[in-house]
């Protein structure tokens, strides 16, 4: 796969990330306590079900972003485009935490026992736990990407560059909601995602639409007026 077509299908993962979540969290239900969920599990589960299927397409897809987005920045730095795959990859592994809690939920919504209610809760909590670790790695990852798309201009760099002040802002602002107990993306934590929603929704657009600008990579000229030097030495 040539960048152009791996900057394309980035684009196009980005958007479709979003729209998958956003469609799992709806689907999935929440706000009701854990007896009051298990029994309208029991009497519909058809939304579970599908919140299950788009955590599967989302994990899926982020994986897939992951290798595009290293597929286009691997030539600035291998190193750190393999470390941000690596961060992103283990964000992708996590929604397999999601999914499980929520085919538990599905089996314990069979139960009308006390034990299969407090099992729920916990269950409940895991799952939204599990959020707040894969959105740490999301962080770190989604910086690196940003600051290599940067580094090579493949992006307008005020895009690039509210990307990076986005990651950053959710690498200090979730381990301090974690820390502090709360998960993030729920109440006013949601206000936080919305410079890397915009972030992601733009970026999307660009790379579907327009591609990649350049992939070369940027050398600093530091580096250009030593080899200059060693040159004129030789």
């Amino acid at each position: 796969m040539s960048e152009r077509s791996a900057a394309r299908l980035a684009g196009a993962l980005f958007l479709l990330v979003i729209a998958v979540v956003l469609a799992s969290s709806a689907a999935a239900g929440s706000g009701a306590g854990i007896a009051e969920r298990l029994d309208d599990i029991a009497t519909d589960p058809s939304g579970l079900r599908l919140s299950i299927v788009l955590l599967a397409v989302a994990g899926t897809a982020t994986l897939g972003l992951a290798a595009m987005l290293h597929a286009i920045t691997r030539r600035q730095d291998p190193s750190l485009a393999a470390f941000a795959l690596v961060c992103r990859a283990v964000e992708s592994g996590l929604y397999a935490v999601q999914i499980l809690g929520a085919m538990l939920l599905l089996s314990l919504s069979r139960q009308r026992t006390d034990s299969a209610r407090d099992l729920g809760a916990a269950t409940v909590d895991i799952a939204a736990w599990s959020t707040n670790v894969g959105a740490c790695f999301f962080a770190v990852g989604s910086a690196v990407f940003a600051y290599l798309l940067l580094r090579s201009r493949a992006i307008p760099r005020p895009l690039a560059s509210l990307g990076l002040l986005a990651s950053l802002l959710l690498a200090v602002s979730v381990p301090v909601q974690s820390a502090a107990g709360a998960v993030t993306a729920e109440g006013a934590g949601i206000l936080l995602w919305l410079p890397m929603l915009a972030f992601e929704v733009i970026a999307g657009g660009w790379l579907l639409i327009k591609g990649l600008r350049s992939t070369n990579p940027v050398r600093s000229p530091f580096v250009g007026a030593q080899e200059s030097d060693e040159v004129r030495t030789a």
